[in-house]
C-alpha cells in the first residue's frame, strides 16, 4: 500500500483510536509485538510484515468498525462499498474476528460509571491493572492474559456485566447464542490458528457499523449467490435498530405557541399565537411515553433558547438509550424554525449538534417538523371530471397555515436520520385551531395503528402522506415529506 496513504490516515487517527486498533487486530500480531506499538505507522508496520496491507479490504474493515468513514475515502472506497463487502464475502479468513468486534462494540456502549463498577466487581485481577487510566479494553485484555476470557469462555464477563448492566450483559448473552446456534446447525473452516471455529455468518452481526442496505457491487469482485442452506438469522438481525434499552430515548418536544414577542423583537415580522399546537404536544408526548421514551416538553422558547436546549440534549449521554427523538412545533421561515421571539434558528442547526454527538452513532435520530415550507397553496387535482370532493366549512374555517416557508438547505450527510416534514416545499401546511395539526396528528395516529403490524417508521410515513393528502384543507391539499439516512429498518413495538 501506499506509504503515503498510511502516513495520511496515522495523522488522522488519535490515541484512543490507535488503543482500538490495536485491540482489533491482537489475534493477528500478538501481545508482545503490540506491545511497542505507539502510533498508526507502528501498527501499519506489523501489519504488512504479516501481508495484511497487501489487500486494502482490511485496512477499510479496521477505519469502518471503529468508525472513522471520513478516512475510507483515502482508501478509495466509502462506507457503503465496505459495508456491501462485509456482507457478501466469502473467505472469512479475511476479516477481523467476530468476538473481538463484539468486544470492541460493548466497549463504545461502556459508561465510566460501568468501568468503575467493572473494575470493583473483578476481583480476580490484580489491582495494579486496574488503575483510573485503564479503559474497557485494557481489563478485557488483562482477562484474556489471565484465562478469564476468551471466546468460549464468556460466562465470567457476562456475570459481572449482569451486575452492573444487563443491557451490555445481553450483548454478550447474544453472541453466546449463536455461537452455539452455529454450533449446531452447520459446520465451520478455521479463521485463525487461536479461534477455529470463527466463520463469515458470525461477523456481521458484531460488526458495529454494518448497516444492511442494498448497494453496488465491490469493483473486480463476483457477485455472491445467497446459498439456500445457511441460516440467515444473522444477517436479518442486523437489518434493524435495536430498541432493546428502557428508556429507548430522549424524545424532546419544542413547542412555540405564543408569538407575542415576534410583535416587539427586531423581526421584520410578527406572527400569531399558535392555536391547537397543545394538542399536538399531547399526543406526542402519549404516544412517545407509551413507547417508552423520556418525553420533555419545552414551552415558548426564544430562537437562542431553542439552540441552548438542543445543545443540552446533544450533550447528554445516550449511551444507554437506543434513539432520540425531537418534535418541533413552531413557525418558519426558508431554511429555519423560529423561536417564540420571531427570531430564525436554521434546521441544520438542530440536526448537526445531534451528528456530531457520539452515544448516538450507528442509533436513529428523528426529527419531526410542524411548519409551512412555502407560501404556495397546493391546489387538489380532482379525480372525476364532474364533480367536487365535499367538505366541512365550518371546519375549514378554523385551519390555519404555520407561517410562511421552512426548507432543509442540505439534509444532513451523516447517516441515521429522519426528518419528517409536514409539507413539500414551497408549500403551506395546515393546523386546526382545536384538534391540532393534520400532519403531527396523523403521525401520531399511525405510529400507533402501526404498533399492531410491526411497521417499521418508513412504511409509517408512507401512510401519513397517503392519510395527510387525501384531505381538502381550505380548499387545498397538503403532502408531507419525509427524508432519511436511516441505514436499518426501524420497527417501534410496546415490549
Amino acid at each position: 500500500m501506499d506509504p503515503r496513504i498510511l502516513h495520511s490516515i496515522d495523522e488522522e487517527l488519535t490515541k484512543t483510536e490507535v488503543a482500538a486498533l490495536k485491540f482489533l487486530c491482537l489475534d493477528l500480531i500478538g501481545r508482545k509485538r503490540l506491545e511497542n506499538v505507539k502510533d498508526a505507522k507502528d501498527l501499519f508496520l506489523r501489519l504488512t510484515e504479516r501481508a495484511m496491507l497487501d489487500d486494502e479490504h482490511y485496512l477499510a474493515e479496521l477505519l469502518h468498525t471503529i468508525g472513522r468513514y471520513d478516512l475510507l475515502v483515502l482508501l478509495g472506497t466509502n462506507k457503503r462499498d465496505v459495508s456491501s463487502w462485509l456482507h457478501t464475502r466469502t473467505d472469512s479468513r479475511l476479516g477481523l474476528s467476530p468476538y473481538r468486534k463484539m468486544l470492541y462494540k460493548l466497549s463504545e456502549d461502556v459508561t465510566a460509571e460501568n468501568l468503575r463498577a467493572i473494575k470493583f466487581l473483578l476481583d480476580e485481577l490484580p489491582r495494579a491493572k486496574l488503575q483510573d487510566s485503564a479503559t474497557f479494553l485494557d481489563v478485557l485484555a488483562e482477562m484474556e492474559k489471565i484465562q478469564l476470557l476468551a471466546e468460549d469462555k464468556l460466562d465470567v464477563l457476562m456475570n459481572v456485566l449482569d451486575r452492573c448492566d444487563k443491557q451490555l450483559a445481553n450483548q454478550v448473552r447474544e453472541f453466546q447464542n449463536l455461537l452455539r446456534m452455529r454450533e449446531q446447525d452447520y459446520s465451520s473452516e478455521p479463521m485463525y490458528p487461536s479461534h477455529p471455529k470463527q466463520e463469515q455468518s458470525m461477523e456481521i452481526p458484531y460488526s458495529p457499523l454494518s448497516i444492511a442496505e442494498t448497494s453496488p457491487e465491490v469493483p473486480g469482485r463476483q457477485p455472491v449467490e445467497p446459498d439456500a442452506n445457511v441460516p440467515t438469522t444473522p444477517i436479518e438481525v442486523e437489518d434493524f435498530y435495536s430498541l432493546k434499552r428502557r428508556p429507548r430515548g430522549y424524545c424532546l418536544i419544542i413547542n412555540n405557541y405564543d408569538f407575542t414577542k415576534s410583535h416587539t423583537s427586531s423581526s421584520n415580522n410578527s406572527y400569531k399565537n399558535r392555536t391547537g399546537t397543545d394538542k399536538d404536544a399531547f399526543e406526542l408526548i402519549r404516544v412517545f411515553t407509551r413507547l417508552h421514551f423520556l418525553t420533555e416538553e419545552k414551552n415558548d422558547l426564544c430562537a437562542s433558547e431553542m439552540l441552548d436546549v438542543i445543545k443540552e440534549f446533544a450533550g447528554k449521554d445516550h449511551s444507554q438509550m437506543d434513539a432520540f427523538v425531537c418534535c418541533i412545533l413552531s413557525h418558519g421561515l426558508k431554511g429555519t424554525v423560529l423561536g417564540a421571539d420571531g427570531q430564525t434558528v436554521k434546521i441544520r442547526e438542530l440536526t448537526q449538534a445531534f451528528a456530531l454527538c457520539r452515544s448516538l452513532l450507528n442509533k436513529p435520530k428523528l426529527f419531526f417538523i410542524q411548519a409551512c415550507q412555502g407560501v404556495q397553496l397546493q391546489r387538489p387535482v380532482y379525480i372525476q371530471a364532474d364533480g367536487k370532493e365535499e367538505s366541512n366549512e365550518e371546519e375549514e374555517k378554523e385551519l390555519e397555515d404555520d407561517a410562511q416557508s421552512v426548507t432543509l438547505l442540505s439534509i444532513p450527510i451523516e447517516a441515521d436520520f429522519l426528518i419528517g416534514m409536514a409539507t413539500v416545499e414551497s408549500y403551506k401546511s395546515f393546523r386546526h385551531t382545536h384538534k391540532g395539526s393534520i400532519f403531527i396528528q396523523e403521525l401520531c395516529r399511525q405510529i400507533e395503528s402501526g404498533l399492531q403490524r410491526k411497521e417499521d417508521i418508513l412504511s409509517i410515513m408512507t401512510r401519513v402522506n397517503r392519510e395527510v393528502s387525501t384531505q381538502v384543507l381550505n380548499g387545498f391539499k397538503q403532502m408531507p415529506e419525509p427524508r432519511y439516512t436511516l441505514t436499518k429498518k426501524l420497527v417501534f413495538t410496546l415490549d
